[in-house]
């Protein structure tokens, strides 16, 4: 199961006070070099602000989980100013080659999130992977700086503490607004509080010039990357940095950066919406779900959320369901198909009055794949996205987003407004990635994905100097996941860089 994408979703946050036709996989051809890109691993590193930095310490690997090796990477916290003695230390597993002599390198893989630990998320990849890139690559994880063990972002909540209710993430009345973003106001301190020298340094432009330092230190002469979700952006904000410096990039349900935060939501609310309607028909249509809503589900859902708000419905051990829980529950079950058993059973039992499974699904949720999964997200989707810090906006943008996403749309509309108070301005620029001079890069969209929609992967494949689009006709997140044809172009594109045929589309 894939960790959601948490681009502009703070149901968590506001309760801080609150992935042609089927094909097999190719013969596997080796290469060292793809692209044609050979570049000599150095000790040190000169960022993109011109400014030298220290000398890369090797990393020092000791088994770890099985047949994993872990070590620490140590950079600079602050890019800007490297030699100042502000380190921050980059949690990383290996896992190595199977047959060592045809070794090709390693290959990074970032899972998504953000917010997620690629170290945790180890099996779950090792698990999909080929057995053709398992042979050839060293697989590498790491935790992104302010993420789980590479110095976390915390934002004053007391470890160990039972978690508390949510209030209704979807504010209507004047009144409720303002005790929303007084909330926001609320978390923002907390983690300005927490962590605040850490905080101005944790978004996707440093965890790239990160990304840049780990493959010198792991001795590669370009860099092979998987990323996934927001792995997407990573990778592509590391390609606008570094483009030569790029053997091989796949972008699976990929972000399009050229995106401003307001089309960004408005793309994924409507791409849940769809997701969500197509439950609807599953649901209707199979005695595997027990949930029944008459002629109107949406209607029916809207009312069991407004109810869920005004009396939440008890889930055991002193824990409730209110609206916020039952938002969570929803979008964490339509990442995939896969999941619309389990959000059958649990929309059943919340409205007959027992809320845990809808409870045990928004846990899950805004765990989001470690430890401070849901502060982190937060912190580092703010210094990606630049939004308007205009507090007035967002309840016309919520009414703007609900005529075509009456569900999702007001939700995520407000899930922007987290960055509007944020203490530490945005240190990403919203524009294309052309990535000029890198060689082709593998862009991976599924037709009815609704974290990130196929659009995205068109646009992105255009963007890039050299994309090449892959498509996934399915409807479910991250495509390597779900795919089999998708996973034997992407072997033969790592092995030997070759791209499949424009066009291709993937069935299987």
């Amino acid at each position: 199961m894939r960790t959601p994408v948490r681009l502009a979703f703070a149901v968590a946050l506001l309760g801080a006070v609150v992935t042609a036709s089927g094909c097999s996989s190719t013969a596997r051809q080796r290469s060292t070099s793809p692209g044609g890109h050979r570049h000599p691993a150095t000790t040190t590193t000169t960022t993109t602000l011109g400014v030298t930095v220290p000398p890369i310490t090797p990393i020092t690997w000791t088994p770890c989980n099985g047949d994993l090796q872990c070590g620490n990477l140590i950079v600079p916290l602050d890019y800007a100013h490297p030699n100042n003695g502000q380190n921050v230390s980059i949690a990383v597993a290996r896992h190595p080659a199977n047959v060592p002599a045809a070794r090709i390198g390693s290959l990074v893989i970032d899972p998504g999130g953000p917010g997620v630990s690629g170290v945790d998320d180890m099996a779950n990849e090792l698990s999909a992977l080929t057995p053709g890139l398992l042979d050839d690559f060293d697989v590498v994880m790491f935790d992104p700086r302010g993420v789980d063990r590479s110095d976390p972002v915390t934002c004053g909540e007391t470890p160990g503490a039972p978690p508390m209710a949510l209030p209704d993430p979807v504010p209507t009345t004047a009144s409720a607004q303002a005790t929303t973003i007084a909330g926001l106001r609320q978390f923002a301190t907390g983690c300005e509080k927490a962590s605040g020298t850490v905080l101005p340094h944790i978004g996707s432009v440093d965890a790239a010039r990160d990304m840049e330092r780990l493959r010198i230190a792991l001795g590669d002469s370009g860099l092979s990357y998987m990323g996934q979700s927001y792995g997407s952006l990573l990778g592509l904000t590391y390609a606008s940095m570094f483009p030569t410096h790029v053997r091989a990039m796949v972008l699976d349900s990929v972000i399009d950066p050229a995106l401003s935060f307001n089309q960004m939501t408005q793309g994924q609310a409507d791409g849940f919406e769809a997701s969500l309607q197509s439950f609807f028909s599953w649901c209707a249509g199979t005695s595997a779900c027990p949930w029944h809503t008459g002629a109107d589900p949406t209607g029916t859902l809207q009312a069991q959320i407004a109810s869920s708000a005004a009396t939440p419905v008890p889930a055991g051990n002193g824990r409730t369901a209110g609206a916020a829980e039952l938002y969570d529950a929803l979008l964490g079950g339509l990442y995939s198909r896969v999941d619309w058993p389990e959000l059958g059973d649990a929309l059943a039992a919340d409205a007959g009055g027992n809320g845990a499974q809808v409870v045990a699904m928004s846990d899950n949720y805004n765990k989001n794949g470690s430890s401070n999964g849901g502060d982190a997200a937060v912190a580092i989707d703010c210094l990606d996205h630049p939004v308007s810090r205009d507090l007035g906006a967002y309840s016309s943008l919520a009414d703007l987003s609900q005529a075509s996403a009456p569900v999702f749309g007001p939700l995520l509309a407000w899930g922007e407004a987290s960055c509007a108070v944020w203490p530490v301005p945005p240190t990403r620029t919203v524009g294309p990635v052309a990535a000029d001079g890198a060689p082709p890069i593998l862009v991976i969209g599924t037709t009815a994905d609704p974290a990130t929609p196929y659009q995205w992967a068109v646009n992105v494949a255009h963007e890039l100097q050299h994309g090449v689009l892959l498509t996934r006709d399915g409807v479910d997140h991250v495509a390597y996941f779900y795919s089999s044809c998708v996973k034997g172009y992407v072997q033969t594109y790592f092995l030997s860089g070759v791209t499949p045929p424009a066009g291709t589309t993937c069935t299987s």
